[in-house]
């Protein structure tokens, strides 16, 4: 009987042994991390093909976001007062960083022979223009679609007059519910904003004829 016993308390302590260790094991991350990407190396094509002004340099920034998407975990707007923010998919980057990175390679691409400097900038770098920008939405749609709303501004900075102020309005579908096409669909709104600020530098700048 005491046996008995004995090997009852070896198999209660075996048991709370084995729980302990399934407790205090590291659980794995379930984060996933996702950036925007620049339009494609085929968009190189079109800028050869454009008047670009020659020793151009652009400014690009500040770029100014709205709190609520100034964090880590990515944001869905379920509805037009209601929001969803994740407790697993995350940025890589700050947001912002990210959005003004890729739309400074985008302007890269698209304007040959124009050089892009980031905000801020050295006191020794005059920018010939900036872009100046405040982002008002910069999310998915309920699953369905995603949306950009931006008020940006070209301005030129020799009298400082702004060649252009404008409100853009952008949208892409998602053509699925995944965050990664989410995201892609985000930076494809993101180039149709670069092709607009990209085509109103053009117009501004374009070399006089004669």
């Amino acid at each position: 009987m005491r046996s008995l016993k004995i090997i009852v308390i070896f198999f209660g302590f075996a048991c709370l042994s084995v729980s302990g260790c399934m407790s205090f094991s590291p659980m794995p991350d379930p984060s996933r991390f996702f950036t925007l990407t620049p339009l494609p190396r085929s968009e190189e094509s079109r800028a050869r093909d454009a008047n670009s002004p020659n020793g151009l340099l652009v400014g690009v920034g500040p770029i100014r976001f709205p709190a609520y998407l100034d964090q880590e975990q990515m944001v869905t707007r379920i509805s037009q007062n209601r929001l969803d923010i994740s407790e697993n998919d995350r940025w890589a980057e700050p947001l912002e960083e990210n959005f003004t990175r890729v739309l400074s390679q985008n302007l890269g691409m698209l304007l040959e022979g124009v050089r892009i400097i980031r905000y801020p900038w050295q006191t020794s770098q005059r920018p010939t223009c900036r872009i100046e920008m405040e982002v008002l939405q910069f999310e998915p749609i309920a699953g369905q679609k995603v949306e950009l709303l931006a008020r940006w501004a070209v301005i030129d900075s020799r009298n400082k007059v702004p060649l252009v102020l404008k409100e853009s309005r952008l949208a892409r579908q998602t053509n699925g519910k995944s965050t990664e096409r989410s995201v892609a669909a985000l930076s494809e709104t993101l180039g149709d904003l670069s092709r607009e600020i990209a085509d109103t530098i053009l117009v501004g700048f374009r070399p006089k004829e004669g």
